[in-house]
């Protein structure tokens, strides 16, 4: 109870919600949330969870691509809050995860490794870290394929499968070939970008989530969804994957059509938005909202992606008109994530160690919605940290 009153405070203090208010919320429920897995020897990470439940269903720490942002949600407090002790939380959660560097198997040792490992390499420069994003990188380049020119997402016997979340891997292999000055890795991360820019978009800047490659002569076979509504349609969350991934793709290449790709994604989600003041996105932009259907989820953990990545990409554009508009826009979908609307601390009812509820794991309503994700709450605190430092 002690805790609650606390965060009221930190909350209502200000009658509003501000980057120390949001990030000193984060760091009372996330160090509650460390001691928890503490008492199991950090065998087991949080994934998702239901705000009505106090346990998070948790997966094994090289077993998913959200496995960093545990680690990596002290280390964007870090930021904000230098102690000792988020180092020290921040250093426990993150070195079990070393051996994910080996991985060969999966594409998401990007994610798994940049939200821990290079974070902290990037603020402490302790060799030791940058070993391991080198190993990953070269871990990652194994799934490369020079005839489709992308790193293969999902293994799969019936083709070559890459999946618009993988431009987030890229961030890895730019950032291993900018230390080491390995030309190949950067090669790689640019052909799969310009691969994608051409394959994964439709005429209007919407995404496709999966696209099948030929193995042999590198032919599209089909483009299709695994966790949107309809193969034609356009699941936010991976929309938000574009726009960062090509914003972070623009950041190490300076390549324009990059950016403009970015740009282009960011406008077409923005134009999908429920109204110019509900801006939280439903979990997939088609999914059919009528009286025969009433109801239909959104996905906060899409709304923290997209500002996170919009609040880097509003910096790279020249013109100034919509360089306000990502900004503005970036700022009132952090505004209404971290509202009474969305906030654990907005129900009286939820007692699940989180920050925002109504995330949409996957295709409604076959997957969990309406849950916390710690995907979710990591992408918020990186656009609060990246907010602060404008």
């Amino acid at each position: 109870m002690f805790a609650l009153a606390l965060l009221t405070t930190l909350l209502l203090v200000t009658g509003g919600v501000d980057t120390f208010n949001v990030m000193s919320y984060a760091n009372v429920q996330y160090t509650i949330l460390y001691h928890q897995y503490l008492d199991i020897s950090f065998k087991t990470y949080p994934f998702m969870g239901y705000p009505l439940q106090a346990d998070w269903i948790s997966i094994p720490p090289l077993y998913s691509f959200t496995n960093g942002f545990f680690s990596g949600i002290f280390w964007n407090l870090l930021e904000i809050n230098a102690t000792h002790n988020i180092l020290k939380m921040a250093t426990d959660l993150m070195l079990p995860l070393a051996p994910v560097a080996n991985k060969t198997n999966t594409h998401d040792v990007g994610f798994v490794i940049m939200s821990s490992f290079g974070h902290a390499y990037q603020l402490l420069k302790i060799p030791e870290y940058l070993q391991i994003v080198v190993t990953t990188a070269n871990s990652l380049s194994t799934r490369y394929s020079p005839i489709v020119r992308c790193t293969r997402s999902w293994d799969s016997s019936q083709g070559f499968l890459v999946i618009i979340d993988n431009m987030m891997n890229l961030e890895l292999l730019f950032e291993a070939s900018n230390q080491t000055n390995n030309q190949t890795w950067h090669d790689m991360a640019w052909q799969h970008a310009n691969r994608t820019m051409y394959e994964h978009f439709r005429a209007d800047n919407s995404t496709y989530h999966v696209v099948e490659y030929n193995e042999t002569d590198g032919s599209v076979i089909r483009k299709y969804t695994a966790q949107g509504y309809a193969d034609w349609s356009t699941w936010s969350r991976g929309q938000a994957w574009a726009v960062a991934g090509f914003t972070t793709a623009y950041r190490y290449t300076k390549h324009q059509p990059f950016l403009d790709k970015a740009i282009g994604a960011a406008n077409y989600f923005l134009s999908r938005l429920p109204s110019e003041t509900d801006v939280i996105p439903y979990w997939d932009f088609d999914a059919p909202h009528n009286s025969t259907i009433p109801y239909q989820p959104r996905d906060t953990s899409a709304a923290a992606i997209f500002a996170s990545g919009l609040i880097e990409l509003f910096q790279y554009v020249g013109a100034q008109e919509l360089k306000d508009r990502f900004l503005t826009k970036a700022k009132a979908i952090v505004d209404q994530l971290t509202s009474p609307a969305y906030l654990i601390l907005g129900n009286k009812d939820y007692i699940l160690r989180a920050i925002i509820a109504n995330g949409t794991q996957g295709p409604y309503p076959s997957h969990p919605y309406d849950v916390a994700t710690v995907f979710g709450d990591y992408y918020l605190t990186q656009a609060v940290l990246r907010l602060s430092k404008l």
